[in-house]
């Protein structure tokens, strides 16, 4: 077994862990004259790993973004709109299931791997597999059901692009759990390289065999197949390996606690959040849904964004000395003001910016495009809250967040996109993401104790218990 490494790949001292090492301690050591680092205006985390893993995230998200872009423009102009329609339904619903088969393990993986120790390699293992079955399992399911609920799915009739759609599901479960696991072990700066040769691979691909539904699925997929095998090689021969003991209290049934809390919030983000797409398609038809598809994609680059600065949040929170409290704050101020630009700017400029994709989306996705930007702030609020949550395994209130988007999204959807159309839908997304943020600011008001803020439990006490 090679020796331990830190997050450059320079050998490490002996007994040092590579996931906490002198950089954690760092993370807790107090500036001067008791000042916290977040009133010094200096980035919290040793030689501000916080941010240079969240910023590598972040560029991950906005390449991953930009070439998205491409493809759907390219896919806008190159397919049949119902075909279009389609295609994002299925990438949404493949998207969708794969999230129920990883059982959210990915933000767990980013949470206990920098406290697993020499058990890194068999949790990545064994959670990847289970994943990948599960998975597996979801996907031939939605493809048996699928075409009979909806017309939308009829795609999924024909052997290819049904078994392609199974195959599908169970891939991108690995290549997500893939980012999650470089994630948790501070190698966050390889996962843009990982990313942007699967997006130029996918955007190429798209070029040579789009124009179909099936084939923009094919398009999407089938790099990522080709991407995971170096990736894991990488990380189970360099990355993973290790002897160093796990840290005191952590074990596989605080794991196994902490899991069952993230499936089930994973469970209400799906109700919530991912499969708004197919409610769409649902209430509208493909046609109708596509403008809103399109849209969706470019949103949810942002939101990824925001997930993937929260992710290193949770990394280096997930350390006993890290003042969560204050690197939350200090991330979310960062984050909404770098993303109320980008928001003004995407909201002024929309039917510029969606006539790329031709007149007709410009026309009719504009307003939703802005109504879309608008819950974007307020969902950064909510996401950032959750990974500060996660960091200190506070699974409990996390569980409690997701329930009430799982209400009030689809909810609200149903009932004002059945009133005012794709118009509707987006006052329902936006509306229910600013309610949420102003939930979780007033519950950091003056005088009132932030759970956030509280100390975990002292080592070998049931972390997961304390919700």
């Amino acid at each position: 077994m090679s020796a331990p490494t830190n997050a450059a790949g320079s050998p490490m001292p002996s007994g040092t862990s590579p996931a906490i090492g002198t950089d954690a301690a760092a993370v807790g050591a107090p500036p001067p004259s008791g000042r916290s680092a977040e009133a010094c205006g200096r980035p919290t985390g040793a030689g501000g790993t916080l941010y240079r893993n969240g910023a590598a995230l972040a560029l991950s998200g906005l390449i991953s973004a930009l070439f998205g872009a491409g493809f759907w423009i390219a896919a806008a102009h190159t397919t049949p709109r119902a075909a279009v329609g389609e295609a994002t339904a299925l990438v949404s619903a493949m998207m969708a299931l794969s999230m129920l088969g990883q059982l959210n393990l990915g933000p767990a993986l980013a949470a206990f791997l920098p406290r697993a120790g020499r058990r890194r390699a068999a949790l990545v293992a064994g959670g990847t597999a289970t994943a990948a079955v599960l998975s597996l399992l979801l996907g031939a399911g939605f493809v048996l059901a699928a075409p009979r609920v909806s017309d939308a799915f009829h795609t999924l009739e024909r052997p290819l692009p049904a078994v392609g759609f199974v195959l599908a599901v169970g891939i991108w479960s690995v290549f997500a759990l893939q980012d999650a696991a470089l994630t948790g072990m501070r190698r966050a700066t390889w996962v843009p390289v990982k990313n942007t040769a699967y997006s130029a691979a996918k955007f190429g691909l798209l070029l040579a065999i789009g124009g179909t539904a099936g084939a923009l699925l094919a398009a999407w997929i089938i790099p990522a197949a080709v991407v995971v095998v170096p990736v894991a090689y990488l990380l189970f021969t360099r990355v993973l390996p290790t002897r160093d003991d796990p840290a005191p209290g952590v074990d596989s049934r605080v794991f196994r606690r902490f899991l069952a809390g993230e499936s089930t919030a994973m469970v209400l983000d799906q109700i919530g959040v991912t499969l708004l797409p197919v409610l769409v398609v649902a209430l509208v038809g493909p046609a109708a849904a596509a403008p809103f598809g399109l849209v969706w994609m470019i949103v949810q680059a942002l939101d990824a964004m925001v997930v993937a600065l929260g992710s290193s949040l949770v990394v280096e929170g997930s350390h006993a000395e890290a003042d969560v409290a204050s690197m939350h704050r200090a991330l979310r101020r960062r984050t909404l003001a770098g993303l109320g630009v980008i928001t003004a700017v995407a909201a002024l400029g929309a039917p510029v910016l969606l006539r790329v994709f031709g007149t007709q989306y410009a026309h009719e996705g504009a307003d939703v495009l802005r109504l879309l930007l608008l819950g974007s702030l307020g969902r950064a609020v909510v996401t950032l809250a959750i990974c500060a949550a996660r960091a200190r395994l506070r699974i409990g209130w996390i569980v409690r967040m997701h329930l009430l988007l799982a209400v009030l999204v689809p909810g609200s959807a149903l009932v004002l996109g059945d009133r005012a159309g794709l118009t509707g839908i987006g006052v329902a997304w936006a509306g229910a993401q600013c309610l949420a943020a102003a939930i979780v600011l007033a519950g950091e008001r003056p005088g009132r104790r932030s759970l956030l803020s509280r100390p975990l439990p002292a080592p070998g006490t049931p972390q997961g218990e304390h919700l």
